[in-house]
């Protein structure tokens, strides 16, 4: 059994934080100080964040072509240097859109080599929206789709399969018998729903695509109302998933940045948070209206039966140490 699941099986409510690496060219070493400032709460996992490829135009050999790019890499090292300065169980990102079987086998490869044993299957919804593709062959939405399908990787519940062969010892397409990689997988679920689906319902039995490939437990899309997630628990089981679902949750601590969650995520806030950030008169109060909405849909979220809260964290950490103090109480002392 791997460590994500027994931590997620344990029976005590526990936390998690997702990280992001830092832009092209910065310090990491700004993501292990905010890590390092968590680790008093004995988070269980940090997750560490991928991102297809975007595209550039560059010159070569006097014509103009499109080069692949990442704006934030260093996954891999960023997951390395967590591990080993922070001593924290590491969960790196996997991306979906953009990438093929051949490619995301080396990057599978490379993580089963450097000793990481649980993933997270991201950003492979968007074939509900052709033109989201991402890195796909340039061209119309269909030409975009077939291209990006054209080796099964057309969506997260394809790329599930392809770990869960590679932990059959099935390599490069099911050519190649190899040492099984031993992998546990992790998915994203969006209790109102991803963007790109259709209804609800489409989406939640996308989801159950996913874990009937393999994936044996799941991290939702932030929530800011627990009655958000006890429903989606409640759908998803109704539906036949059974593995943990984990619930994300970010502390907004600004006005402005509240304002923008809906049209960043595409999810709710309720009102009474909307309105009590409102009112706040100063970023101070703003802060505070924040912090205190934070903790408290956490302990609504344990209550509700979650096995862990997954903070999003953005790299930065005093956001979620205030959160952690007003919830669990100073750093050290016994968790709820």
């Amino acid at each position: 059994m791997n460590t994500v699941l027994e931590s997620l099986n344990g029976g005590k409510p526990t936390i998690s934080i997702e990280v992001v690496p830092p832009s092209r060219g910065a310090d990491h070493n700004d993501v292990l100080v905010s890590v390092d400032a968590i680790m008093p709460w004995n988070p269980a996992f940090v997750s560490v964040t991928d991102h297809p490829s975007g595209r550039v135009w560059s010159e070569y050999n006097g014509q103009p072509v499109q080069v692949s790019v990442r704006n934030k890499p260093g996954t891999l090292g960023l997951c390395y240097a967590l591990r080993n300065e922070c001593g924290i169980w590491v969960v790196p990102h996997v991306v979906c859109v953009g990438n093929n079987t051949f490619r995301v086998e080396d990057e599978l490869i490379d993580l089963r080599y450097a000793g990481f044993s649980d993933v997270f299957v991201i950003r492979g919804d968007e074939r509900f929206v052709p033109a989201a593709v991402g890195s796909a062959p340039a061209g119309g939405g269909a030409a975009q789709l077939s291209a990006a399908c054209n080796d099964r990787l057309c969506c997260a519940a394809d790329l599930v399969q392809l770990v869960m062969d590679m932990n059959r010892g099935g390599y490069a397409g099911g050519k190649i018998q190899g040492i099984p990689a031993g992998f546990s997988v992790g998915v994203a679920g969006y209790p109102q729903k991803h963007p790109a689906a259709v209804n609800p319902d489409y989406d939640l039995a996308e989801l159950k695509r996913k874990v009937d490939a393999g994936a044996g437990w799941i991290i939702t899309q932030m929530v800011f109302d627990a009655a958000v997630y006890r429903d989606f628990v409640a759908r998803a089981r109704a539906a036949g998933i059974q593995v943990p679902i984990v619930p994300g949750i970010k502390p907004i601590t600004r006005k402005k940045s509240l304002h923008a969650v809906p049209g960043s995520f595409f999810v709710d806030v309720p009102q009474s948070f909307a309105a009590a950030m409102d009112d706040a008169r100063s970023p101070a109060e703003e802060r505070l209206v924040g912090i205190k909405h934070a903790a408290a849909l956490a302990s609504s979220l344990y209550d509700a039966g979650a096995p862990c809260v997954h903070i999003f964290t953005m790299g930065k950490a005093r956001d979620t140490v205030e959160t952690l103090s007003a919830l669990f109480g100073p750093a050290g002392t016994e968790a709820k």
